[in-house]
C-alpha cells in the first residue's frame, strides 16, 4: 500500500508489477521489463516511486506519480499519445487522459 493509502502495488509471476487504485480497484499502471517473476514491491516514503525485485536478480525503481508524469507529457506533447508511447513511457496498455 502506498504511504497515503490510495494505491496498491502488486508483484506477479507474469513478470509484471501493477499499480492499482486502492479505492476503486482500477488498474492504473502495468510495469514491465523483467526476465523473471516479480517477487516484491516497496514504496518510497513520499509515494512517488515504486521499487520491484525480480527473480531474475534485478531491482527496478519506477516513477509512479502519474499526475507528475502527465504534466510533463502535456508540457511537451501537443497531440494524443499513441498506444506504443503509452506502453513505452507509462508502462501501460491504456493511455491515461491528459489533464
Amino acid at each position: 500500500m502506498s504511504p497515503d493509502g490510495m494505491r496498491l502495488g502488486t508483484a506477479s509471476s507474469d513478470k509484471t508489477t501493477k499499480v492499482w487504485d486502492a479505492t476503486s480497484g482500477q488498474e492504473l499502471l502495468t510495469l514491465r521489463g523483467y526476465f523473471g517473476p516479480v517477487l516484491s514491491v516497496a514504496w518510497s516514503p513520499d509515494g512517488k516511486r515504486l521499487a520491484a525485485g525480480s527473480g531474475d536478480g534485478t531491482v527496478q525503481v519506477y516513477s509512479v506519480d502519474i499526475q507528475d508524469l502527465l504534466k510533463l507529457v502535456h508540457s511537451r506533447v501537443t497531440r494524443d499519445l499513441f498506444p506504443e508511447e503509452c506502453i513505452r513511457y507509462f508502462q501501460s496498455d491504456k493511455c491515461p487522459p491528459l489533464p
